[in-house]
């Protein structure tokens, strides 16, 4: 196997080595994206819509109860401001409904989303049917309807809500622990991958310096012996009176392989300033592509930040919401001591008022159920932020350690072409040696028989330096 053939070999295994390595970078960070992709635009947006429509599913029922207390039922004012409560409520509902229908499901959140849309219509129509009550002035009709039928349609369909909700919520815990185990996992086989890498590079070192080191120190060996024939035949030649005439033969003859020498080194350094060249625009692409790079990831913090205060937002709004729930509870218990202290139809208040309290500590239950599924999600955020934060910072070094290897593209192109120039020079300088020594050379014929020696050592010398040019890779 030639020279060549082997270092080439050698470079192929090392850059193959770096390239794995270098793509397990981008493919975790592919995949971690991917995750974040999920939850941020899957089932955040999930959980947040979902909380919308149990909450406006709750205000709704709350209003509606209230409706059906005598005391709100016949004041005009109170009546008005709750049908309106209602009203407001449902609009939260209907958009929440809308934002969730146009999101993309699991299979099981698609069988849930199927059972909910009949339960949610069958509760709708009860609901608009006890207000067609409370209009008609049809009050007992509208509680027996509420207390009844509606209530199961109600629960019926909020806990359908709240089944899709939780399986949001583990759904997004689950792509958590996904990403965290992928990239437990590209640590891993970056890890490996790097042993391995050195344990290769090591053995084929080994492999690679023995293969090269032997045919070298035998051509060697061979070649000083014949340098002793070559000494010996010289001694010979200086005590001859045609000394001067086999020198200038032998001059030509070299004069012609330097000339053909410079001629081929001429050739492969303008290979290699093509070769340059063609690694200067390597390099300024892929300068830019870091850039366009770069810039993605800036994309994707802004994004991220957003969000992250987005989730800050609503878990404020949601806080709100727990903090009217409960002032909802003490007023329903200050109504519940008035009921108890009041007339025969004080008992039927003081059932109301109980409801609403339990009510009133329900919503307080789900805020704060919200506010941790929110809290959690700006944790998962915040981790994500970090990880773009880390991978900005690797692209960074990777530009810092890349520009250096842009300059030396230009330098090198630079010192390739002088290089050419000075050998192009040369070859003229050689061109006219060759020609005087073509000169002296028809006037030294008379010295070919002393010559002949020296030939015969010469052609020997020239065979085992062959060897040494095969074992070398080199050509001509």
């Amino acid at each position: 196997m030639r020279l060549n053939t082997k270092l080439i070999g050698a470079f192929m295994i090392m850059g193959l080595i770096i390239l794995i390595g270098g793509l397990l970078g981008p493919i975790g960070i592919s995949q971690l994206g991917d995750e974040l992709r999920v939850v941020a635009e899957v089932h955040f947006p999930a959980i947040y819509n979902l909380g919308t429509i149990i909450e406006a599913q709750k205000n709704i029922q709350t209003s509606t109860q209230s409706l059906l207390i005598p005391e709100f039922f016949g004041n005009d004012a109170k009546k008005d401001r709750l049908f309106q409560e209602i009203k407001q409520a449902w609009e939260r509902a209907e958009s929440g409904w809308k934002n969730y229908g146009a999101l993309s499901r699991s299979k099981e959140g698609e069988v849930i989303w199927s059972n909910l849309k009949p339960a949610w219509v069958t509760w709708k129509k009860d609901h608009n049917e006890i207000i067609q009550y409370l209009n008609d002035g049809k009050r007992s009709e509208a509680l027996a309807l509420f207390v009844g039928r509606a209530r199961d349609n109600a629960e019926r369909a909020e806990g359908l809500l709240k089944k899709l909700s939780d399986l949001n919520l583990k759904l997004s815990e689950e792509a958590k622990k996904e990403g965290r185990d992928s990239g437990n996992w590209q640590k891993g086989m970056v890890l490996t991958g790097t042993g391995i890498g050195v344990f290769i590079a090591v053995v084929f070192g080994i492999f690679l310096a023995g293969s090269i080191t032997k045919p070298v120190y035998r051509t060697i060996t061979n070649l000083s012996e014949t340098c002793d024939h070559f000494a010996t035949t010289s001694q010979q030649i200086a005590s001859s009176s045609h000394q001067l005439a086999g020198g200038t033969s032998n001059q030509a003859a070299t004069v012609e392989e330097t000339s053909s020498a410079i001629e081929e080194l001429s050739s492969i350094t303008q290979q290699n300033v093509n070769k340059v060249q063609i690694l200067e625009k390597i390099s300024s692409d892929t300068a830019v592509k870091w850039n366009e790079t770069f810039e993605f990831f800036r994309q994707l913090k802004r994004a991220t930040k957003e969000i992250k205060l987005s989730s800050e937002e609503t878990s404020k709004i949601i806080k709100t919401i727990g903090e009217i729930a409960f002032q909802t509870n003490l007023l329903a218990l200050s109504a519940s001591v008035e009921a108890a202290q009041s007339s025969e139809f004080g008992t039927g208040f003081s059932v109301v008022a109980q409801e609403v309290r339990n009510l009133a500590r329900r919503s307080t239950e789900a805020a704060k159920n919200t506010t941790t599924l929110i809290e959690e999600t700006i944790k998962l955020i915040n981790n994500g932020e970090n990880l773009v934060m880390a991978s900005m910072g690797s692209l960074v070094e990777y530009g810092r350690v890349s520009t250096p290897i842009t300059s030396f593209s230009v330098k090198a192109g630079e010192v390739a072409q002088k290089q050419a120039q000075g050998l192009e020079q040369i070859n003229l300088a050689i061109a006219e040696i060759s020609r005087t020594a073509q000169s002296n050379a028809s006037s030294a014929q008379e010295s070919a028989s002393a010559a002949q020696e020296i030939n015969a050592q010469a052609l020997s010398m020239i065979n085992v330096v062959e060897k040494l040019k095969q074992v070398a890779g080199v050509t001509g």
